[in-house]
């Protein structure tokens, strides 16, 4: 059985741009579909049609066509921003509400409940209260509560991106167990690193309209198309579309198995030598001693934590959900206060200090847009942080940021109203005109497209040339590697290491504890034998065909 989208058609006002034109494709049940395209394609517009909030709660627009499923068809929806679809005080609430909302019974209720905190391995925040849950386990509870009603189709609007990557790998065995049982999913997803081996069919939209509709393998073979869309992909496509380039009777492989069985041959080990790292000595533009972190619930989120930030480099910070990353960064800022401990800024204390005054030297871009976007329109939130801060800038700064980051057309628009991409964007763009020299990212690419990334890499390393501090947290291991010159990891709270990639990637016993893989790019630098790690598949591509 198929179900069909029908020339579907939409605009948000009468006189308004058509978002979507005449879309049609067939959903076929028991697959899973990917819908890709970049931001502010219509994709999340599609969602809102699919599960009727289009036209059943926002009714001001004109659609034309439909989405023919048979009556009684049970759609369900994972969104984009779990904090939207989180109701209740505790875990078990947010889980129940849906199944008490469709009066089901209590005893299948527990049921339920049970099934998917032991699918999902979430008994150990059963208790917890959601408010005090990091982003990744408040989107993997959110995933819960979805999969609790047992729907007919799943749709899942970015569903996996604040988890990390051991988060990633469950979801998806968990939507492949799904499949195998006969069940339909829709992934509304730019990022395919975390679906690939699961998906059968791609759906490519582009300006509102369906520009791909095929096999997965006929989509990764497309790298024109993939380039249009702004598609991520597995580094390990990324290895075999510019090694095809190269070498043109290569197979394609979009995993690591396929991937080292196509190039094992193709690449002659050489004697890598271990490098002894030297100790680079530096001065630390933040300090952190003993910080002690707990909670109103009796959760210890930090525990005796010693860091140090050096000035002018790029810092990754590292872990699995709930390791305590943003707890960490949010006492950098002033947000949180410790329990015990101290955070120093250039050899001073900040811990008497106001988020107001520290933030004109440490500023936060958090990990949800909607808690920092509230000014009526883009030009207006670009300046905020200028304007708060008394920091000039001229009509030519704003002209130059909003048309580079091809936001100029929505200048006097609602920031609300932007795609996530674009949301996420904005809030990082309106630190570029503060004052302050560290910036702390929490997990930047959260939504974003391929060419939004592409821009915040350049972004980031214009801003460390300048001689800014960037801290960064992302589960997107390979753009991290690309990036930081600096990692602190922490684990259960505590911090397991600290130091530069190059130390780090001598480190695999650290990786294996925090049950997180480094880049396809240095695990093949290591398995193949390569005189060199590398970093980044440009720089793996000269090593494995040089001569």
């Amino acid at each position: 059985m198929e179900y069909k989208v029908n020339n579907i058609s939409y605009k948000y006002t009468t006189d308004g741009p058509q978002v979507l034109k005449n879309v049609s494709f067939s959903i076929e049940q028991g697959k899973v579909t990917a819908i890709v395209g970049p931001s502010g394609c219509g994709k999340s517009t599609l969602v809102q049609i699919f599960s009727q909030v289009i036209p059943k709660l926002i009714g001001n627009g004109e659609l034309e066509g439909s989405f023919d499923v048979p009556d009684g068809t049970f759609v369900s929806v994972v969104s984009q921003n779990p904090e939207n679809q989180l109701f209740g005080y505790g875990v078990e609430d947010a889980i129940a509400f849906g199944l008490e909302n469709i009066g089901m019974p209590q005893a299948e209720i527990v049921e339920r409940m049970e099934y998917v905190l032991d699918l999902l391995k979430l008994q150990y925040l059963r208790k917890r209260s959601v408010d005090n849950l990091s982003g990744g386990q408040r989107q993997s509870v959110c995933i819960a509560s979805v999969l609790a009603m047992k729907p007919d189709i799943l749709i899942m609007d970015e569903p996996v991106s604040s988890l990390d990557p051991n988060g990633k790998k469950m979801v998806q065995d968990i939507l492949g167990e799904l499949r195998d049982s006969g069940n339909t999913t829709v992934i509304v997803d730019n990022n395919l690193v975390w679906s690939a081996g699961i998906v059968d069919h791609v759906v490519g939209i582009l300006d509102g309209e369906v520009v791909f509709d095929g096999s997965r393998d006929e989509f990764f073979r497309n790298f024109e198309l993939q380039e249009k869309l702004g598609v991520i992909l597995p580094q390990e496509v990324e290895i075999y579309r510019a090694l095809s380039a190269k070498v043109p009777d290569v197979k394609m492989f979009y995993n690591m198995d396929q991937a080292r069985a196509e190039l094992a041959g193709r690449t002659t080990a050489k004697t890598r030598a271990e490098k002894e790292a030297a100790a680079e000595s530096f001065n630390p533009v933040i300090s952190v001693k003993d910080l002690v972190k707990q909670f109103s619930d009796g959760f210890i989120g930090l525990k005796q934590v010693n860091a140090q930030v050096p000035e002018g480099k790029i810092v990754a910070i590292l872990g699995q959900n709930g390791s305590g990353k943003t707890t960490f960064v949010k006492h950098l800022n002033g947000l949180y206060k410790p329990t015990s401990g101290e955070v120093d800024y250039r050899g001073e204390s900040i811990l008497g200090k106001s988020v107001a005054q520290i933030s004109k030297n440490i500023i936060l871009v958090f990990q949800h847009p909607e808690h920092m976007l509230f000014e009526e329109t883009v030009e207006k939130e670009l300046t905020f942080c200028a304007r708060m801060q008394g920091v000039d800038f001229t009509e030519e700064n704003i002209t130059e940021i909003l048309t580079r980051y091809h936001l100029e057309k929505e200048k006097e628009n609602f920031p609300l109203n932007l795609s996530m991409g674009q949301k996420h964007m904005l809030t990082i763009l309106s630190v570029l005109l503060s004052s302050a020299d560290v910036i702390l990212l929490d997990e930047p690419t959260l939504g974003m497209d391929g060419f939004l990334i592409g821009d915040l890499e350049k972004m980031v390393l214009e801003l460390k040339k300048a001689g800014k501090t960037i801290i960064m947290i992302s589960h997107e291991i390979p753009f991290v590697f690309r990036l930081a010159d600096y990692t602190v990891i922490l684990n259960h709270g505590e911090k397991v290491f600290e130091g530069t990639k190059e130390e780090l990637v001598e480190r695999e016993d650290i990786f294996d504890k925090i049950n997180i893989e480094f880049p396809p790019v240095v695990r093949l630098s290591k398995e193949l034998g390569l005189d060199e790690i590398v970093f980044d598949v440009d720089d793996f591509i000269a090593k494995v065909t040089e001569s």
